[in-house]
């Protein structure tokens, strides 16, 4: 199965974390992340990632999202697991469905995203029998 479309940012709070280990130059933050899903997978999601940036501003990341939409004519919350990176002004991740409320066939679905301008990205999830 496949599914496919766009999300949109919605809000976007980061905060640099204290930390006695980071890159030169560099940072850790944490960000929340607000946005809304259309296309095969519509609805809301919160997002948190843990961030750390080099001197030159580009980061790599890791967060837990959760999506809450409707498959088949029933709500469900999706859960996400990201690993991603920040490079030359684009994002880009690569995701997994590792729970839903109630279950669902789309756990275990992997995916990915690369950002576009204005705070939007394309996202794509397959699950492969």
């Amino acid at each position: 199965m496949k599914w496919q479309g766009e999300f949109q940012i919605a809000d976007w709070q980061e905060q640099t974390r204290e930390s006695s280990v980071v890159l030169t130059g560099g940072k850790r933050t944490t960000a929340i992340v607000n946005q809304v899903y259309q296309g095969d997978i519509q609805g809301t999601s919160e997002l948190q990632y843990s961030m750390v940036y080099d001197g030159e501003g580009n980061a790599r990341f890791s967060g837990i999202e959760l999506i809450q939409t409707e498959l088949g004519a029933q709500s469900h919350i999706l859960v996400l697991s990201h690993q991603g990176k920040f490079s030359q002004g684009v994002a880009s991740s690569e995701f997994e469905v590792v729970d839903s409320e109630p279950k669902h066939s789309i756990i275990g679905a992997q995916g990915q995203f690369t950002s576009g301008e204005g705070g939007k990205a394309e996202y794509y999830l397959e699950k492969r029998s």
